[in-house]
């Protein structure tokens, strides 16, 4: 078995096929996108929670392009992106009013308010696939209470897909220097003739409700444990479930944008727009998943440079 530990994606199969499920833990990837913009820590934990799932729902589908979940509210937190290529670049970020971030903490920690009430308040969750040759998109409302739930809505509502999740966050304090995160997710996947002729109907739902029980088993100590290697926690869970591991894939941080790709955006705006943009000559745009800055001239818009 291979020991790759972190920032990974690790897909598997259990029960001869009848369930699939993916497990990613991220390490230094995720602490490049949190730390780069000195997110406070609730915030943080959002943008964690956001990254796992990326991570996970783009290695349910095969693509060539551009995965993103993107979350749009009307609290605090207006706006929560990531997106993740089909070579596992990824990369995040967070629009919200950090005055309105403490005071939606503090109704979380009183029970008060959920999560995703607290932080977003209404809005939408969505999943969008980008490619040169089409595109796809899943949409669900804001109201579960937290992220995971979410997502465990849509796959129960849209896709009908019975499906198990479990994540795992680690923000620094004075014993760990960097976040971390970690999930596990196990779908059950549609039973085909093979399976019925090899199986009784309530052998697969014990299947799947053993599967279940097992992923909830898993601690939180575990799913974050740099030395302990994917696959190895997983041969932990289920190895009496005819367990298949298939290609891990690695996961860095890694950012698309350029300065051509800034030139190409600030063409969509009108002549006069881009005229109000212009402070002491140059037009200053930053990028928002990366920090980075790009400085132009309304004659390197008419180049194209």
């Amino acid at each position: 078995m291979t020991q790759l530990t972190t920032d990974v994606i690790c897909p598997f199969l259990i029960d001869s096929g009848l369930s699939r499920g993916q497990t990613v833990r991220l390490t230094s990837s995720l602490d490049t996108i949190i730390s780069q913009h000195h997110y406070p820590e609730p915030i943080g934990v959002l943008i964690a929670q956001a990254t796992v799932l990326t991570a996970l729902l783009s290695s349910t589908i095969k693509y060539e392009g551009v995965f993103t979940l993107q979350v749009q509210g009307s609290g605090c937190v207006s706006l929560l992106a990531v997106d993740m290529t089909d070579k596992g670049c990824i990369r995040g970020y967070a629009r919200f009013d950090n005055e309105k971030v403490k005071k939606a903490q503090q109704e979380i920690e009183s029970h008060q308010k959920t999560p995703v009430q607290a932080f977003f308040e209404t809005g939408t969750l969505s999943f969008s696939v980008e490619t040169q040759n089409q595109s796809y998109q899943g949409i669900i409302e804001l109201n579960q209470p937290t992220l995971e739930q979410c997502v465990l809505e849509y796959f129960k509502q849209s896709e009908q897909i019975p499906t198990a999740l479990k994540i795992a966050v680690s923000h620094p304090d004075q014993n760990k220097k960097s976040w971390s995160a970690a999930a596990i997710m196990i779908q059950r996947m549609p039973v085909d003739q093979k399976s019925l002729l090899s199986f009784k109907a309530n052998e697969i739902e014990d299947f799947w409700d053993t599967a279940v029980i097992l992923l909830h088993s898993v601690t939180q100590k575990e799913l974050l444990d740099t030395e302990l290697p994917l696959e190895k926690l997983l041969y932990r869970l289920y190895h009496q479930n005819n367990l298949h591991f298939f290609i891990q894939k690695t996961i860095k941080f890694g950012c698309r944008c350029s300065q051509e790709k800034v030139i190409e955006m600030l063409k969509r705006f009108s002549e006069q727009d881009r005229q109000e943009m212009v402070v002491d000559g140059t037009i200053k745009v930053d990028c928002q998943f990366c920090g980075k800055s790009y400085t132009l001239t309304l004659k390197d818009l008419n180049t194209g440079k």
